[in-house]
């Protein structure tokens, strides 16, 4: 008998411990999620994160200078262009606009391929890239401006209401 309850004991031990042990390794319980006034969760909408997502656009100014891509990580937005036709192009560093249609204006951070003002470059059909800060993933559509009355401003650039909302993200 002294053997059956010593069996049993030992058996619970047992089972107590493998029953801590299940319980305690268990994942967090599942949180409810909220979604406001009824409103749908929108799974469009773009994250961006450390490897560029493209969009290729087609945005001309003037019939010459063409805005053809925009690249978006989570630390810059890479806005690629070229001139149609044979010209000396410079980049003004201060007086040019990037600002998305929620009214956030977004700084220059560098050029690729062509000089900044008054440093200009002979260019046809050869790409350059501007970069800003990242543009917000809600966004839009934005504007790449050049102020007409910044200094070395000659022909200066007005790119408005880029839209995003048709971008096919790769």
């Amino acid at each position: 008998m002294y053997a059956e309850i010593s069996f049993l004991k030992r058996y619970m031990v047992a089972y107590l411990c493998i029953f801590g042990l299940f319980f305690s390794c268990s994942t967090e319980p599942v949180k409810e999620v909220k979604v406001e006034n009824d409103k749908p969760i929108d799974f469009t909408q773009k994250n961006w994160n450390v490897t560029p997502q493209c969009c290729d656009l087609h945005s001309e100014f003037l019939g010459v200078v063409v805005l053809s891509k925009i690249c978006v990580s989570d630390t810059e937005t890479k806005l690629e262009l070229y001139t149609k036709e044979s010209k000396k192009v410079c980049v003004l560093k201060e007086g040019m606009v990037f600002r998305d249609d929620l009214g956030t204006s977004y700084s220059f951070l560098k050029a690729e391929r062509v000089g900044l003002c008054p440093k200009r470059t002979q260019m046809k059909n050869t790409p350059f890239s501007l970069y800003f800060q990242s543009i917000s993933s809600q966004a839009g559509s934005f504007d790449l401006i050049e102020d007409k009355n910044a200094k070395h401003a000659h022909k200066p650039w007005v790119f408005e209401n880029v839209d995003l909302t048709k971008c096919v993200w790769k």
